[in-house]
């Protein structure tokens, strides 16, 4: 039976309040909705089947982190999901009844799949219905995020129809020179913010690839399956192109084949692309192509085809395009109609993984004291993809221990980020003695503050020690309920003292959420609320 055929059933079951539910529920209790809606005269309400009762006003405080999980679900979808993409919302007063406005306008791509990944996470570990549910709308939304540019491998990080209400519209404001208005998709006309950069794919990526293996929807797959090949397969092409090219303020305009790359006929000026170089330190940045290259040189030489540059390796941009090639293994893997394309894909991945892998096992923290955290999050995010999808035993084991534990954990270790500690601690070189570093975290994570998350002020000076290298910032890891907020506050740095707050804004709780869902899949957070579930009960019962 699919899963969409059991939650229809479920569904008839529950509002038609059938005399055998108390009994059904006692056997089979998995959450079919989101606490607080309603649908055909039904609450969805907290069912209790050791009591055979119904919960009324379920806490979430101390040891309830899975109320605090189907809290900040219910929270998320009533506020902070415009037209299906994931952002911080601000309110116009204190009554927190009319939106004001959303923050995290550039960043919806990647924790729309954020999202989608801890659905997935839900799913694999709870069965639920609505998880499934979440997972087929989240993939509906970033597949048209994927086709509405129109160009191959080119993401959206965002999109909204035209006719959106003024709040969603000020997201996509005409002055914005990111924005691309009155777009035709689909028989309607759509908004939709350009200038994707890297970081956006990882979170796309890590809920394409949960979601591919938590679902058994043929649709699903297939949609997720298209999307990651175009990508990769764009990637592979090398396309050439006439790009205008500056190095060190030296402008010239040529047909290049840029390695790769994914373009933007929309985001180019005047419909050519442009490249734009500096050498000393190394920086690039492009306007209608976004490259990812495990060596710039290669892209360097490639480009000017003159005496060769210095090696200029990207530990960082290596991790995230192996990730990229073992999701489009992962989604191919025995599907005849893929069968030629996966080959391909899968002699290319062997012909690059070594260069990759070395490259990888150069990776260091390069940022300084408050500034770039967010760097490491898109280092952990597709290292997670990469180690646990890598089928060759010995190269796996490489990627655990001198890629993620020697290079990337061993830098945030004393950082109380539960998110990458679940990540080593799930994917961490069999010697290795976790349970310490699991048990720590997962205590830290039960600190988070229950929903919805404020954009409270902190004032920490004189509570913790400061800095003497970084004045300003906290010699020590702030603990996690006394942090900042933030969309995904393990992307933050810990260690920041002092903040006014936002009045009236909302964070969504999908950094809650993920290392919740992700700590449960993995057996190291107990469910602490078992025999309960969200179903829907009669008005008044």
């Amino acid at each position: 039976m699919t899963q969409r055929l059991t939650l229809v059933l479920l569904t008839m079951l529950t509002a038609t309040q059938a005399p055998a539910q108390s009994t059904y529920l006692a056997a089979t209790c998995t959450d079919v909705c989101l606490y607080g809606a309603t649908s055909n005269g039904a609450n969805c309400t907290l069912w209790d089947a050791a009591v055979g009762d119904w919960v009324r006003n379920p806490t979430d405080g101390p040891g309830e982190l899975h109320n605090r999980a189907r809290h900040y679900a219910t929270v998320l979808h009533r506020w902070m999901l415009p037209a299906g993409g994931v952002m911080s919302t601000r309110f116009t007063d204190a009554s927190l009844t009319e939106v004001a406005d959303y923050g995290g306008r550039r960043d919806s791509a990647i924790w729309t799949g954020a999202y989608l990944a801890s659905e997935a996470l839900r799913f694999l570990s709870t069965g639920a219905p609505d998880a499934a549910r979440s997972i087929d709308e989240t993939v509906a939304t970033l597949h048209r995020w994927w086709r509405i540019p129109g160009d191959p491998g080119y993401l959206a990080r965002y999109a909204a129809p035209a006719d959106s209400p003024a709040p969603v519209q000020a997201i996509l404001s005409a002055d914005d020179p990111e924005v691309h208005r009155e777009v035709p998709f689909e028989d309607a006309l759509w908004h939709w913010r350009g200038n994707i950069s890297r970081d956006q794919y990882q979170g796309v990526l890590l809920g394409y690839s949960l979601a591919y293996q938590a679902t058994s929807n043929p649709e699903v797959r297939e949609t997720i399956r298209q999307d990651v090949v175009e990508f990769v397969e764009q990637l592979m092409s090398g396309e050439r192109r006439p790009v205008r090219i500056s190095v060190n303020g030296r402008a010239t305009t040529r047909e290049v084949s840029i390695p790769y790359a994914v373009f933007s006929t929309a985001d180019a000026p005047d419909g050519i692309p442009s490249l734009t170089f500096q050498t000393d330190p190394f920086s690039a940045a492009g306007e209608g192509v976004l490259f990812f290259a495990p060596n710039a040189t290669d892209l360097l030489n490639q480009i000017f085809g003159f005496s060769p540059f210095p090696s200029l390796p990207q530990p960082t941009q290596a991790i995230q395009l192996a990730a990229i090639f073992r999701v489009a293994l992962q989604v191919t893997d025995d599907v005849p109609a893929y069968a030629s394309r996966r080959q391909a894909i899968a002699e290319h991945y062997e012909r690059k993984v070594g260069a990759w892998l070395e490259i990888a096992t150069g990776w260091r923290n390069t940022n300084r004291c408050d500034e770039g955290y967010f760097g490491l999050n898109i280092g952990f995010m597709p290292l997670f993809n990469w180690v646990r999808l890598e089928t060759d035993p010995v190269r796996q084991e490489r990627l655990r221990q001198e890629v993620l534990r020697d290079a990337l954990w061993a830098e945030v270790a004393e950082h109380k980020n539960v998110f990458f500690a679940l990540i080593y601690g799930s994917q961490a070189p069999l010697e290795d003695d976790v349970p310490a570093v699991l048990d720590e975290h997962v205590a830290q994570l039960a600190l988070f503050p229950t929903a919805p998350n404020w954009a409270l002020p902190r004032d920490l000076r004189g509570i913790y020690p400061e800095s003497t290298q970084c004045p300003g910032i906290s010699a020590v890891a702030v603990n996690v309920d006394e942090r900042v907020p933030a969309t995904f506050v393990w992307e933050r740095n810990p260690w920041k003292l002092y903040d006014p707050g936002t009045p009236n804004q909302m964070y969504p709780g999908i950094d809650y959420l993920l290392a919740y869902w992700m700590g449960r899949f993995y057996g190291f957070i107990e469910d602490d609320a078992t025999g309960t579930c969200l179903w829907w009960s009669e008005a008044g019962t």
